[in-house]
Parts: structure tokens; C-alpha cells; sequence
């Protein structure tokens, strides 16, 4: 069939892009490649461990591209903890099958029947972050969207405030703890005669809890010695991190490692040419300070999440209880700035946090980043609260657009900088008002049916 450039192309014919079947079609199609490579994700980690599998691993396991996989997951850590699609419909329609009931029987009952229906995913959370306490940062986040489904159920019931925190909290710590003292070996029935217990202690109150006998007691010594090892072995990992710091060849490696990065990319440099470029005599003085380049690029995003959430927090101290979405915004916005003026007419981390945005395997080697400070959790919670009509899953896609757009605005503003230091202190603060603005539009914007 011979078509001239002016006529309608075959394929348009019957079938246009617009049409709600094939909408659906590619969205089922979509939702099935999450749930193969979740599932994937699965198996691989229960069979070899969290460390030993690889992206590649997963996408060929699911008979998918690694291209297919970041169409789904930023990092390794998503496929074993992200919300999946829908998710959130699933737990308000869990909730709102509760229409009699009091609100925390009507919880509790929800929450049985959500992790009845998604045990194998949150059973294998649990036993991956037994061996992998590290990763919790990633089980906070994804706790933190669950909980936003929670809230807003509850403030359809006239809960809302600390009330509504405190019952939802209340909740989510009673399943925490009943995976804690859950032996796997004894059945996923146990469990939930765990869970029950807990919920019931709850609804009774700090009342009905009374000394416990030997037994019990044995096991909260042996529970206590774990959390204090735990402890121990967190404060150990902080204080290796701290003490090298105090050295000049370390700060003198990381701002040279940072700029080397941002000029010429990542994957460009070579940790000898760091140490040169350092002033090391000693080429492998990388490798000795921070190990592996990897480790090295850890170092950067970590002193630089540090600082941001010292800003934070002070921020958090003077708006946290605002119910503006302006304040929430700046929270968001005004970190990465001020932090970024208060480095000076040279500087290079914006450039840096771009390229490690836009590259699937720098995402993954620093995966935590901002997750990993509380302040950062706390600004989320405080933004989303004040969006209650927003579904929580737009809600996280103009996150991420709101990331994007800070993180490339910044990263184009350090790149033309001017010299004077009055002169970029007013840029970065010209700059920081027009993200707001921009941002603060962006979460207003309407959402169109799709």
C-alpha cells in the first residue's frame, strides 16, 4: 500500500493515540511489568541476598531491558520497596469497606487484610532488612506514603491532627513489632496472632500492659542486646565517618573529586587523577581515604545531605506547624540554595546532584541521599498534608517533577554564576524565589484525566 506524505497514516485509522481501550491497554500492559519485575525482584533476593543480585539480574529474570526496569524503578532498593500502582486505591478501598465500625477496629481490621493480600512483598521486606539494616531508610519512605492513605481515612472520620498521627502511628508499630518477634518458621498464622495481641494492647492502653513473666522477660533482654548492638554498630559507622573528616587531605580529595565530577562526569575520572589533581604525591591516596570511587562519591552526597538538613531543620523549627503550602515549599526549595550560596563563587555540587539524577547507575550508587534525614521526611509529610485533594500517586509524580526542576535550575544557575560574591548571594536569592513560585504552581497545578 503505497501512502502519499499528506494522507492519513494506516495505523491512525480505527485506533487513535487518544482513545481510552488503548489507554487502558498500555497502562495494564505497564502495571504487569511492575508487578513481573517486583516479583522478580522477589524470588532473586530471597534466593541470593539483597547484595548479590544485580539490576541486570532483575530485568533478565523478568524478560524485560535494563531500560524497561528504570522505566519502573529509579534504584535496586525500588523493586523491593516502592508503593506499587495502586496501591493507594487499594488501602482506601480496604478502609472504606469499615463503614460501621470504630475507627481503630476499622484500622486494624484494614491493615490485616492489606498484609493477608500482600505478605510475600512485606514478609520479604522484613527478612532482607535483617540482614541489611541500612536499607530501613527505604522502608521509611514507602511507610511514610502508606500512611498518607491512613491520614486521609481518618480525616473522613473526624480524626485529624496528633490524634490521627498518634492512632496511625499506633498502628504501624504494632505491625513493626509483630514482624520483630515473628519467627518465620512459624507460620504466617502466628503472625497474625502476633499482630492481633499488639492491636489489642493498643486499644486497651498503656493501662493494660503489666510486668511480664520470665519468659518475656528473657525475651526483651535478648531484644534489648540486639537493639544495642545495632546501636553500637550505627554509632561505630558515624564516628569512622566523622574522624577522617577532621583531615584536610580527606576535604581537600572530596572538594577536588567533587569538581573533577561535575566538569567532566562521573564516570570520566579516575581516582588517580583525583589524587593528582588533589596534590597527592601518593596516587592511590583515594582508595586509602575512602576506598572504592564509589565510596568516595558517598562521601560527597553525605557531607552535602548533612549540611542541607542542618538548613532544614532550622526551617522546620520556624514553619512546622504551618498549614501554608508556601511555607512547605520553601522548606523544600530554600536547602538546596541557601546551601549552595553558602558555598561560595565556586562551586560544583548542583552540577554534581543533576548528572547523578539523570543517571540510573549514579541513582543507584547513591541511593538514600536526601531519604536519609528525617528533616526530609518531615517536609514531605508537612507538603502532602497540605494537598488533600491531590491523589497520593500525583502527589509523588509532582514530587519528583519538583525535584527535577530545583535540582536542573540550580545546577544551570551555578553554571553561570557571576564572580562578585554580593553578586551571586543575589542571584541564588532571585533564583530561590522563582523556584518557589514555580513549584508552588506545580502542586496547584489541575490534574487532567487521563
Amino acid at each position: 500500500m503505497q501512502v502519499r506524505p499528506d494522507s492519513p497514516r494506516p495505523y491512525c485509522l480505527g485506533v487513535t493515540s487518544t482513545s481510552p481501550d488503548l489507554r487502558t491497554t498500555v497502562a495494564a500492559d505497564k502495571t504487569e511489568r511492575w508487578h513481573r519485575l517486583r516479583q522478580a525482584a522477589l524470588t532473586l533476593f530471597e534466593e541470593r541476598g539483597f547484595a548479590a543480585v544485580s539490576i541486570d539480574d532483575i530485568a533478565a529474570a523478568a524478560g524485560v531491558s535494563r531500560r524497561t526496569f528504570f522505566n519502573h524503578f529509579e534504584t535496586k532498593a525500588g523493586a523491593l520497596f516502592d508503593p506499587a500502582p495502586g496501591e493507594a486505591a487499594q488501602v482506601a478501598e480496604l478502609l472504606a469497606r469499615e463503614v460501621g465500625a470504630d475507627p481503630w477496629v476499622a484500622l486494624t481490621r484494614a491493615l490485616r487484610a492489606y498484609l493477608a493480600v500482600e505478605f510475600r512483598t512485606v514478609s520479604a521486606r522484613r527478612r532482607i532488612l535483617a540482614g541489611q539494616p541500612e536499607l530501613n531508610r527505604f522502608l521509611l519512605l514507602a511507610n511514610m506514603y502508606f500512611e498518607e492513605s491512613v491520614l486521609a481515612w481518618l480525616g473522613g472520620r473526624g480524626i485529624t491532627g496528633l490524634r490521627a498521627r498518634a492512632m496511625s502511628s499506633m498502628a504501624l508499630a504494632c505491625v513493626r513489632e509483630a514482624f520483630t518477634a515473628w519467627d518465620a518458621e512459624s507460620g504466617q498464622a502466628r503472625l497474625f496472632e502476633l499482630l492481633d495481641q499488639l492491636f489489642a494492647l493498643a486499644a486497651a492502653g498503656t493501662a493494660a500492659i503489666r510486668p511480664t513473666g520470665a519468659a518475656d522477660r528473657a525475651t526483651n533482654r535478648t531484644t534489648s542486646r540486639t537493639a544495642s548492638r545495632t546501636a553500637d554498630r550505627a554509632t561505630d559507622r558515624a564516628t569512622n565517618r566523622a574522624t577522617p573528616k577532621a583531615s584536610q587531605t580527606r576535604s581537600r580529595i572530596l572538594l577536588t573529586a567533587e569538581r573533577l565530577f561535575a566538569e567532566h562526569g562521573v564516570f570520566a575520572v579516575s581516582n588517580r587523577q583525583i589524587s593528582e589533581a588533589a596534590g597527592q604525591g601518593n596516587n592511590a591516596a583515594v582508595g586509602y581515604h575512602f576506598g572504592t570511587k564509589s565510596d568516595l562519591l558517598r562521601a560527597i552526597v553525605d557531607d552535602h545531605t548533612a549540611r542541607l538538613e542542618r538548613i532544614r531543620e532550622r526551617l522546620l523549627r520556624s514553619r512546622g506547624d504551618s498549614t501554608e503550602l508556601r511555607d512547605w515549599v520553601a522548606c523544600v526549595v530554600l536547602p538546596f540554595t541557601d546551601h549552595l550560596s553558602s558555598l561560595g563563587t565556586q562551586s560544583w555540587y548542583a552540577r554534581l546532584a543533576a548528572q547523578i539524577m539523570t543517571e540510573p547507575r549514579l541513582r543507584e550508587l547513591v541511593a538514600g541521599g536526601s531519604h536519609d534525614a528525617p528533616g526530609f521526611h518531615t517536609v514531605v509529610a508537612g507538603l502532602h498534608r497540605c494537598l488533600p485533594g491531590l491523589p497520593p500517586e500525583l502527589r509523588r509524580r509532582r514530587d519528583d517533577m519538583a525535584r527535577t526542576l530545583l535540582v536542573h535550575t540550580c545546577a544551570h544557575r551555578e553554571r553561570t554564576l557571576p564572580a562578585d560574591a554580593d553578586a551571586a548571594r543575589a542571584a541564588w536569592e532571585a533564583t530561590a524565589a522563582e523556584l518557589m513560585d514555580a513549584v508552588e504552581g506545580l502542586y496547584l497545578a489541575p490534574a487532567s484525566s487521563h
